[in-house]
């Protein structure tokens, strides 16, 4: 890594502790550092490792895409640019998130095979996904989830792809009544800003995954990044033949879904369904 990437990270996270209304005093005894090392990470004379960048972004709030380019940056400098796995959010993440970022994002693709995504998620169906999960503090994951779905509005993104399976309409996290509200949430999605397709059951298959990915394009010169969350950590990968791998699946997904317009209808006749009763899934076949 030159001395000018390590600055602008530096940089980065500098602006990230005032948006968030922290001295470098109040961080360092948070994580048990010494504010010296904040100091010398900001002004780039020190090259943190993955942990600790993660650690910051974390504690920070940061924004997936801005976690996710980030730390790719640091994975190239440690000689890791083929896969690296960090902890997900933990209990240092502070309670809402930072201020809306610049676009950094051109483009964002994301399959979901057993839940709704995030940045789609209502309030109700965002805590009970997170209480199913066994997070504590699940109101404020739910919070969160919305200041990060108007961060990610205010901050003019690029397109966004979603393929859902139909799967995740059938686990009601929260109950029958949470799940027609995110029904009727994903239904009211603005067409001008999420390419929301539905993959319906018993289809046939020409792409197949073993669950949710995400694959970051971003605005700048820098490489693609995929990402694999679990339940207490996630993956990254940015070897150009992982990326491309992952890009040719999401593609062929969004092939097998149903378009934008058709995909409303199912999502339509699956609220009528829940509404008068019924379980989800009785038009298809």
């Amino acid at each position: 890594m030159t001395d000018a990437v390590l600055v602008r990270l530096g940089a980065e996270l500098r602006r990230f502790r005032e948006d968030a209304g922290l001295s470098g005093s109040e961080v360092a005894r948070a994580l048990g550092w010494s504010q010296p090392k904040i100091s010398r990470v900001e002004t780039g004379r020190f090259a943190a490792s993955l942990e600790e960048i993660a650690t910051l972004l974390d504690y920070y709030g940061s924004p997936e895409e801005v976690r996710a380019e980030l730390l790719a940056t640091v994975a190239r400098r440690e000689g890791m640019a083929g896969a690296w796995v960090v902890r997900a959010g933990g209990t240092r993440r502070r309670q809402g998130e930072i201020q809306a970022v610049e676009q950094r994002v051109e483009r964002l693709r994301q399959y979901q095979a057993v839940i709704v995504p995030g940045l789609l998620q209502t309030r109700a169906y965002a805590r009970s996904v997170a209480e199913a999960m066994g997070f504590a503090e699940s109101a404020a994951i739910a919070e969160r989830r919305m200041a990060r779905q108007e961060a990610f509005k205010a901050s003019t993104p690029g397109r966004y792809e979603v393929v859902l399976d139909a799967r995740a309409l059938l686990r009601w996290a929260g109950g029958r009544s949470v799940m027609i509200e995110q029904l009727q949430s994903l239904i009211d999605t603005d067409v001008n800003l999420v390419d929301l397709r539905i993959l319906p059951l018993g289809s046939d298959a020409a792409a197949m995954t073993v669950g949710g990915f995400l694959v970051y394009e971003f605005s700048s010169d820098k490489p693609a990044v995929i990402m694999l969350e679990s339940q207490t950590a996630d993956t990254y990968l940015s070897d150009e033949v992982d990326v491309s791998a992952y890009g040719s699946v999401f593609d062929r997904l969004q092939k097998d879904a149903l378009s934008v317009e058709a995909s409303r209808q199912y999502l339509e006749r699956s609220l009528r369904e829940l509404r008068s009763g019924r379980e989800i899934g009785a038009h298809d076949g």
